[in-house]
């Protein structure tokens, strides 16, 4: 596919601020696809070149980027740099540059997709002494082929910030809509995604119609989306739900997805990326302690003492997230794995295996240390779940997940196959709530040395694949994390409002859904200004927002709290009001 086709229709997502419009236009981007580029074709939709948790970053710094735009160009670097600060965009300043070259190419072939995939593919394998040249140059010769519009996009992907605002879901549906009409396809092509976090995958066995056949989408090393649990405010509502329940404690340390196969171990985080090399104490517990050829097992790490069984508060588990003093942080803090799932045994898919049987193959595969199972009990009298859970709090703990024992493991999905059981909303909403930074504020009065005084914050719309505002958020900060939050967000600044935003409120400078914060609030109230839930002319909001801890890096945009969520959370705070 030539590259041009691409840029057109980058150039059109752009301009467009309906989610409709942007199926339309990508499906029929994919109906000129085929078997050997719609995998590329969607990685670079993405910004990327690989999956999440395939390690090739393409990512070059700006000032190198400027020197193979000069390269290409025949202008200096100087010169592209005074045209990047006029522009803001380094991709339209290429763009400019390009129009009105100076030099132009002995040789010049016409840009296609896998030209242009192969080449990001060859700069993020360049390793080594003089290797930033190398990038360069490779870079400045895929430049001196492309149109003007070409280079925009090829320049925005190395630098992170290709700016189309296409979420999975709507790569999901426009692929569906591009072979079949419509989105009768959309639930299988979801389900196949959720089993291998590689949409180009997916996208390929579509198109070489595998999806509906009996070979198992499941491989060891491609991480399996997370499932999620579902919450009810009541131990009744849980017997109600399942009538027979295994309640786990809820543990608050990093999600852990575990693949083994023989003596090679990889561990992924809930955002699927490769963590093995900050983890070697829990790479050297699973070789040692988990019984079975290959195994994929869902956990949760987190700092505890194995003398006393005492569980250490989440500020001390993420000391762990670091680059560098890897071996002596993990001898001075070692993490425990509690294993509560088993996804793949020897060969075999476990999902759709009912929660009894999976537990007892975990109990069967794993020795206890450095690795153990999840506490739990199986109970169906709503008395011993309310004393568990008391006790679960009593602990230290988050409360407790409870299991339906016949359902199977719904990989990507929330539902009440789990539900979490925590704190009642007496009042006072005691739940946190992980929000999408849409929108900023400058900072004003005693702040107004800030460029940041505050945030747009939105929850995520799964049904629409977008993210609908419930809170300004203005305090809880310090001033660190407030200088944090101004370089972190100064980098994401778009020009309008994203196109998979749904907004009322104009905050001062809009973001890219790129960065999760948690926050707590009062309580969750209907609200005429946002959009969450908005039903006619009402929405929710949070009540008193205040952000606590750090940006989530842990979570992606789409692993927010769910509109779904604040209006069963708006419900079970009214019943606990009305009963007291």
């Amino acid at each position: 596919m030539e590259f041009s086709i691409f840029s057109e229709t980058a150039a059109k997502l752009e301009e467009t601020s309906s989610r409709l419009e942007m199926i339309s236009i990508l499906a029929k981007l994919f109906e000129k696809a085929h078997a050997g580029n719609v995998d590329k074709i969607i990685y670079l939709l993405q910004g990327q070149i690989a999956p999440p948790f395939v390690s090739l970053d393409v990512g070059i710094g700006e000032k190198f980027v400027e020197r193979a735009i000069a390269i290409s160009s025949g202008y200096t670097q100087g010169q592209v740099h005074a045209a990047y600060r006029k522009t803001g965009d380094l991709g339209k300043a290429a763009e400019q540059l390009m129009e009105k070259k100076k030099q132009t190419s002995l040789v010049s072939k016409e840009l296609t997709v896998e030209d242009v995939h192969e080449v990001f593919v060859k700069i993020s394998k360049t390793m080594g002494k003089g290797s930033q040249d190398t990038k360069i140059k490779l870079l400045a010769e895929l430049l001196s082929h492309a149109a003007p519009l070409d280079a925009r996009y090829i320049v925005r992907i190395p630098v992170g910030k290709l700016q189309l605002g296409v979420g999975d879901p709507t790569i999901l549906d426009a692929l569906s809509k591009a072979k079949e009409g419509d989105k009768s396809m959309r639930e299988e092509l979801e389900r196949a995604y959720n089993l291998s976090s590689d949409l180009g995958d997916v996208a390929n066995r579509y198109y070489e119609g595998k999806l509906k056949g009996k070979e198992s989408i499941i491989k060891l090393f491609n991480p399996i989306r997370p499932a999620l649990a579902e919450r009810v405010n009541e131990p009744e509502e849980v017997i109600e739900r399942h009538k027979t329940t295994a309640a786990e404690v809820k543990l608050d340390g990093f999600r852990t997805q575990i693949h083994k196969k023989g003596n090679e171990i990889r561990i992924f985080s809930r955002r699927l990326e490769n963590t093995t090399n900050a983890f070697p104490e829990i790479v050297r517990a699973v070789r040692e302690n988990v019984h079975a050829k290959e195994a994929i097992i869902d956990g949760e790490a987190l700092a505890y003492n194995e003398t006393t069984g005492e569980l250490y508060p989440f500020q001390m588990t993420i000391q762990r997230k670091r680059k560098h003093g890897i071996a002596e942080k993990a001898e001075e803090l070692p993490l425990h794995v509690f294993a509560f799932d088993l996804i793949y045994l020897n060969g075999e898919d476990y999902t759709q295996k009912p929660y009894i049987e999976r537990r007892k193959a975990l109990e069967r595969i794993i020795k206890p240390d450095g690795i153990s199972l999840t506490e739990s009990i199986t109970t169906e009298d709503p008395k011993v779940l309310r004393t568990y859970f008391k006790k679960a709090i009593e602990r230290g703990t988050e409360g407790l997940v409870c299991k339906d024992l016949n359902a199977p493991y719904k990989a990507g999905a929330r539902g009440f196959n789990w539900i979490k059981l925590k704190r009642s909303y007496r009042g006072e909403l005691a739940d946190t709530i992980d929000i999408v930074i849409v929108g900023y504020y400058l900072g004003k009065g005693t702040r107004a040395q800030f460029k940041f005084g505050g945030f747009l914050g939105a929850v995520y719309d799964e049904k629409e694949d977008m993210f609908k505002t419930v809170t300004r958020v203005g305090s809880g900060f310090t001033e660190e994390m407030m200088k944090k939050l101004e370089h972190l967000l100064s980098d994401t600044t778009v020009e309008k409002k994203p196109a998979r935003v749904d907004s009322l409120v104009e905050p001062d400078f809009w973001v890219r859904p790129k960065y999760v914060i948690t926050v707590k609030a009062d309580e969750i109230t209907e609200s005429p200004m946002h959009t969450a839930g908005r039903k006619e002319d009402t929405g929710y909001a949070l009540r008193f927002p205040r952000m606590i801890g750090d940006v989530r890096a842990d979570k992606n945009p789409e692993d927010a709290t769910t509109v779904k969520e604040i209006i069963e959370m708006f419900k079970l705070q009214r019943r606990t009001q009305l009963q007291q």
